[in-house]
Order: C-alpha cells, then sequence, then structure tokens
C-alpha cells in the first residue's frame, strides 16, 4: 500500500468518531485520584489528573477536536495534546474500557458466506471497505444483518473495528484484513458442532475432499492455487473444520499469497486487486479471490502431508494410518485449544476413509500434475 493510498483512507476527520465509556466501565475518585474500574477485567486503573479530564470529557459527549482545543486552553501544545490522548485512548479500548457510538453508512457496506455463515461488514468509506472485500471469493453486497456482522472506522491513522465480539478493537490499516480474518477465523471454529480443526488447505475433486497439511512455508496456498488451475474446488488455504461425522469443510476466505509467490503463472492471478496486507507477523500478503469455490463439508478421501525440497522431480509416498493419525493431532485443535475423545474419534474415522500421502516436491506446477492423477486413480 502506497503512502498516498494509505492517506486516502485516512481522509475521514477522527472527530467524527464518538467515544464513550463502555458498560462495563465506572469512573470515581479517591481522595481526589481518578481511577477507572473495569467489571470484565475486575481491574482498578489509576489515571493522571489530564488523563480524568479526558475520560471525563469523553463521558460527557465531547468530540476528540473538542477535547484537543480544551486542553489548549489548559496551556497544553496540540501536538503533545494529541499524543497522550491518542495514547490514553489506545490504552482504554486495548482494555476494553471504552466504546464507540457512531451509525456506520449503509452505502459502504458488502456481505458474504463462509462456510454456514453470513458475514455482513460496514465501514465509514468505501476506500477501508475495499481491503476487506479482497478477502472474501465472492460478495453480494446485501446490506443486512449476518450472523458474523463487522463495523468498521478510522480514528487517525488507526482502524477501530467491533462486532465480532462484544468488545472494540484497534490496528493499523495495513493490518486490518488479515486482523479481520484471524478473528473470523476463530468465531467460526468456535461455533455450530465442529469437533475439531485442522491446519490445512482443502480441495474437493469429483464429490470428494483432498486436505493438504503443512507448517507454515509448506506451500499449502501456492499449491492450492495450481491445483485450482487444475479443476480442483477451492475450499480454503488455512483451516479445515470436522464435523463429528469425520467429513471437514474449508473456511473459503480468498487465497492468501506470500510476497514471493505474487509474480505466479497462474491465470486466476490477474483478478486481484493489487492490495497488500500487513499480517501481525510482519509477512506481506496479497488476497487471491477464486470463483470455483466449494462451500460446505465433504468426506475426506485424500490426505497430502507436504514436504517441500530445494529441487528434485515429486513423488508421492504412501503414508502408514497411524502414523497419518500422529501427524494429524499435530495439526489438531478444538475450540478450546485441545483435542477431545469425540474429535479424536472423528480423526480416526477420517483417517480409516481416506488415502494418506507424503507429496515430497519442488515445484508447485509439478506436483499439482501428481494430485490430479491421484484423484484420477492412475497413482
Amino acid at each position: 500500500m502506497t503512502k498516498r493510498s494509505v492517506e486516502a483512507v485516512l481522509e475521514k476527520s477522527s472527530s467524527e468518531v464518538a467515544l464513550k465509556p463502555a458498560a462495563n466501565a465506572v469512573f470515581a475518585l479517591f481522595n481526589g485520584r481518578p481511577v477507572l474500574f473495569s467489571e470484565t477485567g475486575q481491574k482498578i486503573y489509576q489515571l493522571d489528573q489530564l488523563g480524568g479530564f479526558i475520560w471525563c470529557r469523553l463521558a460527557q459527549g465531547a468530540s476528540l477536536a473538542a477535547v484537543y482545543h480544551e486542553l489548549g486552553t489548559l496551556d497544553v501544545a496540540e501536538p503533545v495534546a494529541r499524543q497522550f490522548v491518542r495514547e490514553a485512548i489506545s490504552a482504554w479500548i486495548d482494555r476494553g474500557l471504552l466504546d464507540v457510538d457512531r451509525p456506520m453508512s449503509t452505502n459502504c457496506a458488502l456481505s458474504a458466506m463462509l462456510g454456514r455463515h453470513r458475514i455482513s461488514v460496514r465501514t465509514e468509506n468505501r476506500a477501508l471497505l475495499q481491503r476487506l472485500v479482497s478477502l472474501f471469493c465472492a460478495v453480494d453486497n446485501v446490506d443486512a444483518q449476518g450472523d458474523i456482522a463487522v463495523e468498521a472506522m478510522m480514528l487517525e491513522d488507526q482502524v477501530l473495528f467491533g462486532g465480532i465480539d462484544a468488545g472494540i478493537h484497534r490496528c493499523g490499516v495495513e493490518a486490518f484484513a488479515p486482523i479481520i480474518k484471524a478473528f473470523l477465523t476463530d468465531r467460526l471454529i468456535r461455533s455450530d458442532r465442529w469437533v475439531f480443526a485442522l491446519h490445512a488447505a482443502s480441495l474437493a475433486k469429483n464429490g470428494a475432499g483432498l486436505l493438504l497439511c503443512g507448517e507454515a512455508g509448506a506451500g499449502k496456498s501456492t499449491l492450492a492455487l495450481q491445483s485450482v488451475d487444475a479443476g480442483f474446488q477451492y475450499s480454503g488455504d488455512d483451516i479445515a473444520l470436522i464435523d463429528s461425522d469425520g467429513t471437514a469443510c474449508g473456511i473459503p476466505f480468498a487465497l492468501t499469497l506470500k510476497e514471493g509467490s505474487w509474480d505466479g503463472s497462474s491465470a486466476l492471478q490477474s483478478s486481484w486487486n493489487g492490495i497488500t496486507h500487513r499480517r501481525a507477523d510482519g509477512v506481506l500478503v496479497r488476497y487471491l479471490p477464486v470463483s470455483n469455490v466449494h462451500n460446505g463439508s465433504l468426506p475426506v478421501r485424500w490426505i497430502i502431508f507436504l514436504n517441500r525440497v530445494a529441487n528434485g522431480s515429486p513423488a508421492l509416498t504412501e503414508v502408514d494410518p497411524l502414523d497419518s493419525m500422529k501427524r494429524l493431532i499435530g495439526s489438531a485443535f478444538g475450540a478450546d485449544g485441545r483435542l477431545s475423545q469425540a474429535g479424536f474419534l472423528a480423526l480416526k474415522g477420517i483417517v480409516s476413509g481416506a488415502r494418506s500421502h507424503l507429496l515430497t516436491y519442488c515445484e508447485a506446477v509439478k506436483a499439482r500434475e501428481l494430485l490430479v492423477d491421484m484423484c484420477n486413480g492412475k497413482v
């Protein structure tokens, strides 16, 4: 994202954002010393006199512009006032002490399906909305309340967003889409009747599921992209949700491609919008929408463990079912971070009904040819 495009996102004035105390926050004075109590966090936070003044003015409905002006009348220079207010607000947001009171424009909205859930998004401007459009393979622009709603606005150079849980959160503009993806993924993992989740890309071929399993950097997204070019349906490149009956359901966000994969050979790459995002780990990514999407659960027929090497021809090696189980348990987790007994039995059912292979490969284009042959019964 260029400096100019970032500035375009930030055109809205922070004075338009109405910040107010969260319902769980209580202000009090102890011998003249201002403090905040968080009912949710069960903590007391002591404020200095300036912090107490800012809190009380926000509680009275004052805009940030008014707070800056009033601090100026107290002989606080504007740059100092802005910095102090920014630091105070950031700390209060992170502690769940502030909320936002601002109606969102219905002109900047979209909705999309992810698994069994409709996601609705509203933002204060189109530049911010466009950053989230890139997350989804298809949007329908329906301005309706979804199962999971996201609302976002700008506060100076920070994005404030809420609706995913009970609080509001903040992040930089470039990190906005990756953080929303992480929040939505967590919500989806914890919803419905999923017994556990796997770190795996998921594809569909002839009505059956194929899982690509591997550590970060194993090439799950790149190989998924090449497989879609070869006729596979795309279901997700990060997380597969497993039902108690042993079926798998991907989360079909747009494909996530890291910086080294942006110049790939896929015909799909002509369709992305070129917006660059920065994940929490600092890695730059772009999101690539896929039109041939399978949105739903499938029986798993193939489990592929990826072993990416520096050179050599691709090769498939059969993996013993027990070894497959051990490998999958290493990447399986439940909503509470643990694999339950029900999850173990569902995983056993998956492995028993699927073929497991180790795919050693260097180039994704050649590796996909092996996968096509395997699914067509030639391997």
